[in-house]
């Protein structure tokens, strides 16, 4: 079995281009060596009990130095590497996209779908996690994408995941799980957003080169398009277009050299 955690970022169209929602696939067989890794790290690097491990510097532990805490984060992401964790992303246009919630829900259709097809590559099973947000429809949604399936996807009107045996709420600090997908979320929308300030580039590399692990690659060392992918499929817009060109281009100098190619009409 497979646990797909999973989580959004860059909600904000005012200060991100993409919105984006990933999950990480974590196999059971693994689950408890890399939860007992994270338990022994939070330990050397200070982390009480309460404290919350997160990628985002402003939620540190005042008693965590910046230097323990960008420390713990890259060596969360090797651990997650050395038990055999696994990426799934889906970027789209805040332009493209109607609204931010709608994103979520229709990214979140595609990251779910996208571990389901991983799933029939390992022949294996799995359950999704996904981090609790505001949505007053939250709970039906849940129902939903379990007993029906996935709604509105692009080639049917509903689609059932056969390989995914559930869907149930995360919240950080739940689950040393909720602080691997923060990090790693967090690594990639910063990796991201830095494309256009030069004085991030340095660490988005780093970030990238943390990340690359993680991904589902094919046999030439490529990554697969279940793994980060480029929504939606088409890209009516020339404009928007070039806009995502330039990301997959980005992506690729940094490392993360993806078969997807972003299309138009």
């Amino acid at each position: 079995m497979h646990l797909l955690y999973s989580d959004e970022t860059n909600l904000n169209p005012a200060v991100s281009e993409f919105f984006t929602y990933a999950g990480v696939a974590i196999p059971v067989q693994f689950a408890g060596q890399l939860s007992a890794a994270i338990d022994q790290l939070r330990d050397q690097y200070g982390y009480k009990p309460e404290d919350l491990l997160k990628f985002n510097v402003k939620e540190r532990p005042a008693h965590v130095t910046a230097d323990a805490h960008r420390e713990i984060k890259r060596r969360v992401m090797e651990e997650a590497a050395r038990h055999g964790v696994k990426l799934f992303a889906s970027l789209i246009l805040h332009k493209i996209a109607t609204s931010p919630d709608d994103a979520r829900r229709n990214e979140i259709n595609r990251v779910c779908y996208h571990f389901n097809c991983y799933l029939h590559r390992v022949d294996d099973i799995g359950l999704v996690l996904i981090d609790t947000f505001q949505d007053n429809m939250l709970a039906r949604l849940l129902r939903q994408k379990f007993s029906v399936g996935l709604v509105g996807m692009p080639y049917s009107a509903t689609l059932r995941l056969d390989r995914v045996l559930g869907f149930h709420l995360a919240s950080i600090g739940s689950s040393n799980f909720c602080s691997v997908i923060d990090i790693v979320v967090g690594a990639l929308r910063y990796a991201i957003n830095a494309r256009q300030t030069q004085s991030q580039l340095q660490v988005a590399q780093v970030l990238f080169s943390q990340l690359g692990p993680l991904c589902v690659k094919s046999a030439a060392g490529r990554i697969e398009e279940i793994s980060v992918f480029f929504s939606p499929k088409i890209i009516k817009a020339s404009s928007y277009l070039k806009i995502y060109q330039d990301l997959h281009g980005y992506l690729a100098q940094n490392g993360l050299d993806c078969i997807q190619q972003p299309t138009g009409p």
